[in-house]
Formats: C-alpha cells, sequence, structure tokens
C-alpha cells in the first residue's frame, strides 16, 4: 500500500491523542489542583530509498550525495504538565489549605508500624505513599487528618511535653486525647499562679523599697524643717521689742493701714493749712516702708544661703532713699537743682527695690528652698508609696483569682462520660499555619498544637505520572522525593484556600481549533491516496 496513507492515519490517531488531552484539560476546568496537559508532536520514522556518500575528490570521483528518506507519519512526542501554583479560592473550612509554591502534600494508606522513617534517601519513593496538590482535609471518626478519598496525612507528630516537633519520620496526622488538653489547662493555670506569685513578689518588693525612699524624705523633711524653725526662732529672739516674723508681719498690717487712712484724709480733705494732713501721711509712709525693709531683711536669712547673701549695711539702701527723698520733697520744678534731685530721688528708689527684690528671691539651697523641697518630694514620694500599695493589692487579688481557677480546673480535670482521658479532644475551630502547624481551639478557647503538615520536594516533577484522584505517583524519571517543613521558598501553606485548576481556556479553546483542523488535513490524505489507488485499480480496464 501507500506510505501517505499509514502516514495520513499516523496523523489522525496523533491528532486524536491531543484532544483527548485538550478535552481532559477542559473536563478538570474545575477540579481543584489540576495541572493541565500539554502534547507535543515528533515526527515518526523513516525509510531510506537512497543513502547519501561523503564524495570523491579523486580522478573519475563524484561529489558527496544526500540520503534520501521518505516519513512514515507523526507520534506523540511528549505529554508535560504545568507545575506553576493556580489561583487561590477561598474556603469557610479551617482545614482547606493550599500549597504556595512547588511543594506536595504526602498523603496515603496506613503504613505498616503507623510511621515512616526519614533516613533513607528514597524513603518515600518506596513507601507507596502519592503526592498532591489538594489540600481539601477533613478529620475522620479515629481522629486522623485525611483528604477527602480517605488517604491520611502525613506529618510530624508534636510532643506536648518538650513542644518540639519529631522531624525524623512521618506519621499520619491525628487529634491528640483528652488527657493532652487537660494537661494544657492545668500547666496554663499553674504557670498563672506561678506569674501571679511573681507579680506579687516584685509588687512588693517595690512597695518595701518605696516605703524606704518615703521614710528618707520624711526625715529628710522634718531636718529640713527643724532647720527653717530654728533659724525661725533665732530671728524671733533677736527681733527685739517687736518678736518674730509674725508679729512684724502683723505690725506692718497696722502700719499699712495707718498709712492709706492718712492718705485719704489728706486727699479728700479742701484744704492742708501748713501742709499738716500731708507731713502726717509723709511720717506714716516712712513709718510703714521702714517695717516693710526690715521685715524683708529678716526673712532675707530664710529664702536665700547666708553664704550667698550678705545683707550690707542695715540702712544704707533705706537711708539713702529717705535722704533723696527728702531732698527732693524740699524743690520744686522752678528750681535749676529740681531736676537732679529728681533723678537722684528715683535713682536711690530703683536701687532700693532691686534690693528688696534680690532680698526676697527664694534661692535654692536656702533654709525655705530646702524645705518646701523636701516637702514636694515627700508629697510625691508618698503618692507613689500609695500606688505600689494598690498594686500588691492587686497582685493579691490576682493571686487568689489564679489559685482558685487552678483548684478548680484540677478538681475538674478528670471528667466522666466521653469527655474521658483517653478520648480525642474536641475542638470547634481549625487554623494551619503557613509552615503546615495545624491549632486546635475548644468551645472553652484552649488552643494546642496537634502536628505539622509534612511536604515532599521532587527532583523533577515531570516524571511524576499521575493517579486517579489527583494523586501523583513518583516515577522512575523523577528522582528522590526530599520532606521539608512548609513557610520556605518551595512551599507556603495558606489556609482557608484552595487551589484552582491550572487550566487556561483560551489557550485549551485555540489548541482545539487548530488540532481540528490538523486532524481535517490528515484525513484528506487518506481522501486523496484512496483516489489515487482507484485510479491504479482503474487502469486494469
Amino acid at each position: 500500500m501507500v506510505r501517505s496513507m499509514f502516514a495520513g492515519v499516523a496523523g489522525l490517531r496523533a491528532h486524536q491523542a491531543k484532544m483527548d488531552v485538550i478535552g481532559n484539560n477542559i473536563a478538570n476546568v474545575n477540579t481543584w489542583g489540576y495541572k493541565a496537559a500539554s502534547m507535543s508532536f515528533k515526527d515518526a520514522m523513516y525509510q531510506n530509498t537512497s543513502s547519501g556518500s561523503s564524495g570523491n575528490t579523486e580522478t573519475g570521483g563524484i561529489g558527496a550525495v544526500n540520503a534520501n528518506q521518505i516519513g512514515y507519519g507523526v507520534t506523540t512526542g511528549s505529554i508535560t504538565y504545568d507545575f506553576s501554583t493556580g489561583s487561590m479560592s477561598p474556603s469557610s473550612s479551617g482545614l482547606d489549605c493550599m500549597i504556595e509554591g512547588t511543594g506536595f502534600f504526602i498523603v496515603g494508606p496506613m503504613l505498616s508500624g503507623g510511621s515512616l522513617s526519614l533516613e533513607g534517601d528514597d524513603a518515600v519513593k518506596s513507601s507507596g505513599l502519592y503526592l498532591s496538590r489538594v489540600g481539601k482535609f477533613k478529620v475522620d471518626t479515629n481522629g486522623y487528618l485525611t483528604d477527602d478519598s480517605g488517604s491520611y496525612v502525613y506529618g510530624f507528630s508534636y510532643d506536648q511535653d518538650s513542644k518540639e516537633y519529631a522531624t525524623g519520620s512521618l506519621v499520619p496526622l491525628k487529634l491528640p486525647d483528652q488527657s493532652a488538653i487537660n494537661k494544657l489547662k492545668n500547666d496554663k493555670n499553674n504557670d498563672a499562679v506561678t506569674a501571679a506569685k511573681k507579680a506579687l513578689s516584685d509588687a512588693q518588693a517595690t512597695f518595701n523599697s518605696q516605703n524606704a525612699i518615703v521614710s528618707a524624705a520624711r526625715q529628710a523633711y522634718v531636718t529640713a524643717q527643724s532647720n527653717y524653725q530654728a533659724k525661725y526662732d533665732s530671728i524671733e529672739n533677736a527681733a527685739g521689742t517687736i518678736k518674730g516674723i509674725g508679729n512684724l508681719e502683723a505690725d506692718l498690717t497696722t502700719k499699712e493701714t495707718a498709712m492709706k487712712t492718712a492718705y485719704n484724709e489728706w486727699k479728700n480733705a479742701t484744704t492742708d493749712p501748713s501742709n499738716t494732713l500731708r507731713d502726717a501721711y509723709y511720717a506714716k509712709l516712712k513709718e510703714y516702708e521702714q517695717a516693710d525693709y526690715e521685715l524683708i531683711e529678716l526673712k532675707a536669712q530664710l529664702v536665700a544661703p547666708t553664704a550667698e547673701k550678705t545683707i550690707p549695711s542695715p540702712d544704707k539702701y533705706f537711708t539713702d532713699y529717705q535722704d533723696k527723698l527728702e531732698a527732693f520733697r524740699s524743690t520744686d520744678e522752678s528750681q535749676t537743682d529740681y531736676a537732679d534731685k529728681k533723678k537722684e530721688y528715683e535713682d536711690a528708689k530703683k536701687a532700693l527695690v532691686d534690693f528688696k527684690n534680690k532680698l526676697s528671691t527664694l534661692e535654692d539651697g536656702s533654709l525655705q528652698s530646702v524645705r518646701d523641697a523636701a516637702k514636694i518630694t515627700v508629697s510625691t514620694e508618698e503618692t507613689k508609696l500609695e500606688a505600689a500599695n494598690n498594686a500588691v493589692t492587686k497582685a493579691q487579688a490576682n493571686l487568689i483569682t489564679a489559685q482558685t481557677t487552678a483548684a478548680s480546673s484540677n478538681s475538674g480535670s478528670s471528667s466522666s462520660g466521653s469527655n474521658t482521658e483517653d478520648s480525642l479532644a474536641e475542638f470547634s475551630t481549625y487554623k494551619i499555619q503557613t509552615d503546615g502547624s495545624i491549632v486546635g481551639t475548644t468551645s472553652n478557647g484552649e488552643s494546642i498544637t496537634i502536628g505539622k503538615i509534612a511536604l515532599g520536594r521532587v527532583q523533577n516533577m515531570g516524571g511524576l505520572e499521575k493517579d486517579s484522584g489527583y494523586y501523583y505517583t513518583v516515577g522512575a524519571s523523577a528522582g528522590n522525593v526530599s520532606v521539608f517543613e512548609g513557610g520556605g521558598s518551595d512551599g507556603v501553606i495558606r489556609s482557608n484556600f484552595l487551589e484552582m485548576a491550572k487550566v487556561d481556556l483560551a489557550t485549551e479553546m485555540t489548541d482545539m481549533i487548530t488540532t481540528q483542523r490538523g486532524f481535517q488535513a490528515n484525513s484528506k490524505i487518506i481522501t486523496v491516496t484512496d483516489q489515487m489507488l482507484e485510479e491504479l485499480v482503474n487502469m486494469k480496464r
């Protein structure tokens, strides 16, 4: 028969195979974790009708001749899969998860002994376990984590005592017993009691330290007040006929009242023969200013350190001021020296005021300043002491609460009914962390780590062979499967998501069109070849 007939049949078969691949891709457009396949063609075997020669350059020789080959059609080249991560589809289940990266879940039947040691290089490859990209998991009636096909999910067990994962072997992940929940609760309560005891101890230490500070501050205030009072008493005993600053202040008030009365009488009088009322006012004013000056001088011994403040000749500023004041009053504007006497008076008054202000300034290191500062320090430290005492009271209450909670919890740990120590723990919610750690939360809010989902890394993903139920078996060309923990570049686990199919419908539809046209063209080869054979048969007629 004619070779073109075989080429056409081979083309039909190859294009039909590609259509099968395209159809399978489209059929799985909504299959979780599906990886689209891509088929390529390669030409089939060739028959040499004449062989080639390298040519001969000797006399009489001929040049090189190429071989003549006639092909027998096309065949399947390879079928590869796109293992890049598909889009994320949100899920309401806390046990649904997907891998963002190139890793695989490790699932399969229960192994002999219940665990798989990872000491060998090809432990997973020879175990009969499958690889999967679909993290649609649930907890079965025996407490094991399984996928929706019933295969066990393998990972690393978690030691509740050491708080470490056993990464040396793979085991089917299983919920812990109720005893682990009770132990976790008891440990948490005991830790709370320990923390409360430490907080109380720290609060009491703070109170004791603050109490010592307050005692020292009070003693400092007593000393400062005693020093102030001693100086005050010495001033009082040396004050002459008018004793004490208090008496001087009262005397100053009396003289101020007398001065104001004399001024009002002078101001309100319509006449003042011989300046009697004016001179009476001047006399009262002088007595008031004299008393005020003397009181300031006495107080200066309390508000300024004696080493820094030495009062000069007692009457210097005041006497000079009084002299200049009298001289100014004895002149009038018509006299030529009026302006000079006015300036001398104003200068003497300013000097007196400046000196009085200097004497009245409360300076650091003075008896009154030290006493006032000590009093403020006592008030501040007493406030801190009250706060420290409140902290001790609060810490005592927290300790009582923690001890009561721990006692109540410990007494009710071994409850009866289905919630026994040997029964499986019951969780209301689950959360899978990015590294694969599974955390369960009970209805009482207690959280416990169940285990960690393991991931597998394949050297040559093209060597994986698809199995039913979105599983992959490790083919001979895939290489070894290394097991690792999630969270790295090869695989971050995303909880509450599932991986959508990696199928591009636009590409598949385009490939379908080109495949259909290729199939039609190959069918024409058969039709035309048939017509040629018909012509040969008709030659006999």
